[in-house]
């Protein structure tokens, strides 16, 4: 046999070719989900070549390491067959092994043997094309570990490349280490291939073909020329990416602040952007001295349009409604919708006659009959009155008299409208003894923790639950947060109530995980005041500590605004939670004034996106192109995604579509008690059972300000 040697530097660089091919194939193949039609058909294509090439530059670097006592030749349509082989396998593979979701088993098979099948293929064809008189010898077992290598190696390399990218973390790493295995399995068949061959002494190279000088140019200037194309051409996509991205940040946060200031359905002013008006209105007449009116209005009846005649006709009379108001107004007035059918106007320096004259046209003007969707519709208003500073000198103030003079109206017989009257402060409980009873609630045990489940969006599972807080009260029934919660916060009871919720929440989960739940999680919302709290980080983890928990398992929701209230303070704490291991998550995402760059400040690994825009956006193709870029935005920055407010199955499955992890809302269950939990599991076709937890043992915890129904 020959004495045949190798060059260490050759079989390094052949190893560096075949792991920078790999790297830019799978790089290219990683850009094909996020890619339109032809942009994907460009990346499937270049990246199965890149690949393909790379291998086949990565064999004949290879054959030109191993120095023998010949000068060695090559057959031109061998070597051209055994680059074709490379190229059309490596393709394949990579067009098979992207789907449009999840990569099956199927398929990773399928692209496995292709890969392999055209990795070793490529390797023995282009042997062949090795001129040698005499031929070659073959030790069989070793060919046989060769195609094994190559076979295994190959799966793996595919596997983590594309079935990991489904965590959407660590990409990059992952994409690497694929790339190394990938290169190492190029190598390692390649060069247990050639440990295969075996040169008889009297071999000597025919003439003809490609002489190695010539092979070494070719394969050179080939493999340069291919990667230094596609280098460019990435770097090119990718400066396109963050220019598109860019871009889509600033739209979405024009959207996001006129969505913060503006109703989506009528396109008058919110709540939010009514209290800076207000504010302003109120300094200015502080320091004129002058009065103005703020009126609170509301639909007679609205329930049963809902009801009779559907969403759609409500809503297009909640329109008209606002139109028709807006009609009457001045320049100096404006108009917001609170929700539902009540709105709220401020009329600066109004007194009596001139308001008195106001209300009657606007009343009048309500009351003509409506043409909504073939229907013909009558709709009524009741509007309560207060003034300033007649009836209060704080916001406050005024807007409970107003709304107490309203629902005076509606008890009176509706269509109508009242300035407030001290007697009619009867309508509205009594500020004192609400805050009293308040303030036993605690201690009466009268706060309880409901949960709504989150679901998985691909595989319609549970994937845990969030705590809400209710107050049973004795006389009013079970109370939502909204009617407590502020008063909770102004009377600093929030801090004694939000530790209890933290310590019951942290039971409930312990009692799940004792049942056979040690799967689920628990989120949490933290309340403004809550988050203020200087050893609010260590209440959390005690209560961890104390019932064994794993810090994974828990999610703190902070709302936006509060997050960026006190932003140093907030990435200070937000870390130690992140550091500990607890999911910190940004709840009801674009309801305040949002700035997305602030995202990549806070570490959050969570967004949970608000109701309001999932419940739009099937009628409203902004309203869809604002979800999908908050799910691409929070894919890039790497974080999970949450909808809530799912009510229907053509949302869940548009959600799903879009990549959006988890999903919560009525149409998987409402918020339910502790012990009614076995009942949604039940109903779910589970194979396990949870016993309920008593009430005087532990119940459902938590503190969040929404007002789930």
């Amino acid at each position: 046999m020959l004495n045949v040697s190798w060059d260490p530097v050759l079989i390094a660089l052949s190893f560096l070719v075949a792991f920078i091919a790999s790297f830019v194939a799978l790089d290219s193949a990683g850009k094909i989900p996020l890619s339109g039609r032809k942009g994907a058909m460009f990346w499937r294509i270049a990246g199965g070549v890149t690949l393909g090439i790379g291998i086949w530059a990565m064999h004949f670097i290879g054959m030109l390491s191993m120095q023998m006592p010949m000068i060695m030749s090559y057959h031109l349509w061998l070597t051209l067959a055994s680059l074709g082989v490379a190229v059309l396998a490596s393709t394949l593979a990579i067009n098979i092994a992207v789907p449009k979701n999840t990569l099956s088993l199927f398929r990773l098979a399928l692209a496995t043997l292709i890969l392999s099948a055209g990795v070793v293929a490529m390797h023995y064809v282009g042997m062949a094309a090795l001129m040698v008189d005499g031929g070659i010898s073959w030790d069989r077992r070793i060919v046989l570990l060769s195609v094994f290598i190559a076979v295994v190696a190959s799966g793996v390399a595919q596997w983590l490349a594309f079935h990991l990218r489904e965590n959407r973390k660590g990409i990059f790493i992952n994409r690497i280490a694929a790339a190394l295995v990938m290169g190492t399995a190029i190598c390692a068949m390649h060069y247990t291939g050639m440990s295969a061959a075996h040169f008889h002494d009297m071999a000597h190279s025919l003439h003809g073909g490609i002489g190695e000088l010539g092979l070494s140019i070719w394969v050179s200037v080939t493999t340069l020329c291919l990667l230094g194309v596609m280098l460019i051409i990435s770097l090119i996509d990718s400066h396109r990416r963050t220019a598109r991205l860019t871009d889509n940040l600033r739209q979405l946060n024009r959207q996001l602040e006129l969505q913060a200031r503006f109703d989506t359905l009528t396109g008058l002013a919110n709540r939010h952007q009514m209290d800076v008006r207000l504010q302003d209105c109120l300094h200015n007449a502080l320091l004129n001295k002058k009065q103005f009116a703020l009126i609170f209005l509301d639909v007679d009846h609205f329930r049963r349009v809902n009801d009779t005649w559907g969403h759609q006709v409500g809503d297009e009379l909640l329109i008209n409604v606002a139109q028709r108001i807006t009609a009457r107004l001045t320049r100096d007035m404006t108009l917001a919708r609170l929700g539902g059918d009540a709105f709220i106007l401020l009329a600066p320096e109004y007194d009596d006659e001139p308001l008195s004259e106001l209300m009657s046209t606007l009343l009048e003007d309500i009351r003509r009959p409506q043409s909504i969707c073939g229907h013909t519709l009558t709709a009524s208003l009741s509007a309560g009155v207060s003034l300033y500073p007649q009836h209060g000198e704080t916001l406050h103030e005024l807007k409970l008299k107003a709304d107490a003079a309203m629902h005076h109206v509606k008890k009176e017989g509706r269509n109508g409208w009242a300035v407030y009257r001290p007697e009619m402060s009867t309508a509205v409980p009594a500020e004192p003894g609400f805050l009293q009873e308040l303030s036993r609630a605690l201690a009466r045990g009268q706060f309880e923790l409901w949960y709504q489940p989150t679901y998985l969006a691909r595989e319609n599972t549970i994937h845990g639950f969030e705590a809400l807080i209710r107050w049973r009260h004795p006389e009013q029934g079970i109370l939502l947060p909204s009617l407590f919660l502020p008063s909770l916060e102004q009377t600093g009871l929030i801090v004694s109530v939000g530790n209890w919720a933290i310590e019951a929440a942290c039971r409930q989960l312990h009692f799940w995980t004792e049942q056979g739940f040690s799967q689920w999680t628990l989120s949490f919302n933290l309340s403004p005041v809550q988050f203020e709290q200087q050893d609010i980080f260590q209440v959390v983890s005690s209560a961890l500590q104390k019932y064994n928990l794993s810090p994974s398992r828990l999610i703190l929701e902070v709302t936006e605004s509060t997050a960026l209230k006190n932003l140093d303070r907030s990435i200070e704490l937000l870390n130690l939670f992140n550091q500990s291991g607890i999911t910190v998550s940004i709840d009801d995402f674009g309801t305040g004034y949002s700035n997305l760059l602030m995202l990549s400040v806070l570490p959050a690994k969570e967004l949970k996106i608000d109701k309001s825009f999932v419940s739009s956006m099937l009628e409203n193709e902004k309203s869809r192109k604002l979800v999908e870029t908050i799910i691409n935005i929070a894919r890039t920055m790497e974080m999970n995604v949450v909808a809530e407010g799912i009510e229907s199955e053509q949302q869940q499955a548009v959600l799903a579509e879009m990549g959006c992890d988890y999903l919560q809302g009525f149409l998987f269950s409402r918020p339910l008690p502790a012990e009614q939990v076995p009942w949604l599991l039940l109903q779910k076709n589970s194979d396990k059972q949870i016993i309920p937890i008593g009430k005087n043992h532990s119940e459902s915890v938590f503190t969040s300000q929404k007002n789930h129904a």
